[in-house]
């Protein structure tokens, strides 16, 4: 066994542990890289593997270690693939795997985890979530660090009490501006409260019976623009100015946890609210990304729009009053003139029908070719595989992501429509008439009427779309923006003069088995 692949050490707080063989534990020692690949070291002989395949550095005053993917083949966190140059942030629990879908992994295992401010008393061992999960209502005579997933951290300032009413805020532009005048600080130190108004209005709701909770997007930390050592001094700095106790959740990454996606709120009113239930008509969110265009202020001076709208939707998934820091600070009149976007998810909502025409259309008894059309995230896979294949047992599935290429996808529809009466369906993106084109030919040369079903569904529905997935289904490949915006950017509407017979547009109709997934569809989640 290798000089790092030995027996727990009472000083060492961080390991890998392998999943094969849980005797072996690389030491991931505070702030020092550590190498793992093809070597002795971790015993691999497999040459797919480089000798320096991912690359671990352990930060104790985090509870987070950062790994880089420097192999050329694919390693894998939690079952999600990583490509070279990658990075991510792992907690306690994480899983990694040297090679994708191999079974060189290990998962990460903070013994005695650190604590998370200066005198915060010993954390239970093995597990970080013991604490995390607690429902007790909590008075801490000192300010606490704590991690609760691989997206957020939560910090609780001194004294801090759970209460029924909750004054919630976004953190920069609506507590704090930068001192520099800038978009982004330079700096931890370059910051000021948002007006003057600020600090008196906070201390008159804590002394009015609400809990003062703030949640702010910071993506810069997962991306290390932003260093969370010296963010977390800010944090704390900023809450000694506001004079109260203050609840802060932290959002790292672009998940269900970023705003407007409700999953700090979710997590406040789940674990971090004691046993005291939240009065949604009593609450309010205030922030400054609003949706508002581009405006003057009484003075004459110019404001530029608001970068977006994903306070103002936040509050809207949420169920909260809404106000903009102007509205609730300087008590200005309210801002009517903001713009939603453009895709609202209730509307689809009364999508009951695939289409206006009628199932005798849809289905027809011949053989034929279905050639879909339609962006990732469109529902032609749900739908090709739950109505059309349901209804017709001579019926194929063609896919690429199966298949590995289009060549392919035309050999094996070329197969099935020369023999036994097969119906195929090619369950492709299929957006120009190029990638059209292969197919249509294919049916002709084989007089098979050939029709294309076009996805009733636009860039952002699509997006949306992708986004519920990603939140509701972790086993399903991550589908990027780039990918839809890619296909839109090539899309050519289908029509009759490429050959094909008919063209149907199919609705996408939503169906649910979880109600808490329905909920979260009608949310506005971009």
């Amino acid at each position: 066994m290798s000089e790092l692949s030995m027996e727990t050490n009472d000083n060492v707080t961080c390991f890998l542990v392998s999943d094969e063989n849980p005797e072996i534990k690389f030491i991931l020692l505070d702030s020092e890289p550590l190498i793992l690949g093809r070597t002795k070291q971790t015993g691999i002989v497999d040459q797919r593997m480089s000798k320096n395949q991912m690359k671990f550095v352990a930060d104790y005053s985090t509870a987070r270690v950062l790994v880089e993917q420097l192999g050329s083949n694919k390693s894998a966190v939690n079952d999600e693939s990583m490509i070279k140059g990658e990075k991510r942030l792992l907690i306690h629990g994480d899983k990694v795997a040297l090679l994708f879908k191999s079974n060189y992994t290990y998962h990460l295992d903070f013994v005695t985890p650190p604590t998370y401010g200066v005198e915060s008393k010993k954390k239970d061992t093995n597990c970080l979530d013991k604490e995390m999960s607690h429902k007790k209502s909590r008075s801490d005579s000192t300010p606490q660090w704590e991690c609760k997933n691989s997206s957020i951290m939560v910090y609780n300032s001194s004294n801090i009490f759970h209460k029924d009413k909750i004054a919630a805020f976004d953190l920069d532009g609506t507590l704090i501006v930068t001192r520099s005048g800038k978009v982004f600080p330079v700096d931890e130190n370059d910051w000021q409260i948002h007006n003057s108004e600020v600090v008196t209005s906070i201390n008159k709701l804590s002394n009015d019976g609400y809990k003062i909770v703030i949640f702010t997007n910071q993506g810069g930390i997962s991306k290390l623009k932003v260093n969370f050592v010296t963010f977390k001094i800010k944090i704390e700095n900023i809450c000694e100015v506001l004079k109260v106790p203050v609840q802060v959740f932290i959002a790292t990454e672009k998940d269900i946890n970023r705003k407007p996606a409700p999953g700090m709120w979710n997590i406040l009113v789940s674990d971090y609210n004691g046993d005291v239930s939240v009065n949604i008509d009593k609450s309010f969110f205030c922030g400054d990304a609003a949706g508002r265009p581009a405006r003057f202020t009484s003075d004459g001076k110019q404001i530029k729009k608001d970068h977006s709208c994903c306070d103002r939707l936040f509050a809207m998934n949420i169920g909260l009053k809404f106000y903009t820091p102007e509205e609730y600070f300087l008590k200005e009149p309210t801002d009517e003139l903001y713009t939603l976007p453009e895709f609202n998810p209730n509307d689809i909502m009364a999508n009951i029908l695939f289409t206006d025409l009628t199932s005798k259309f849809l289905f027809s008894p011949n053989q034929e070719m279905i050639i879909m059309v339609g962006c990732p995230g469109s529902g032609k896979s749900y739908f090709a595989s739950n109505n059309l294949l349901c209804h017709d047992r001579n019926m194929k599935i063609i896919n690429r992501d199966t298949l590995g290429s289009w060549q392919k996808c035309v050999a094996e529809a070329k197969k099935y429509l020369s023999c036994n009466n097969y119906s195929v369906v090619i369950d492709n993106t299929n957006p120009d008439i190029d990638s059209r084109k292969r197919f249509i030919d294919l049916a002709k040369s084989l007089k098979i009427p050939c029709r294309a079903f076009l996805m009733n569904v636009s860039k952002d529905h699509g997006k949306h779309n992708n986004k519920f997935r990603e939140f509701t289904d972790k086993k399903h490949p991550l589908v990027s923006d780039a990918a839809i915006n890619f296909y839109f950017s090539k899309f050519q509407e289908p029509s009759k003069s490429e050959g094909i017979d008919e063209i149907v547009k199919i609705n996408f109709v939503p169906h649910f088995k979880d109600p808490d997934h329905e909920k979260l569809y009608k949310m506005f989640l971009l």
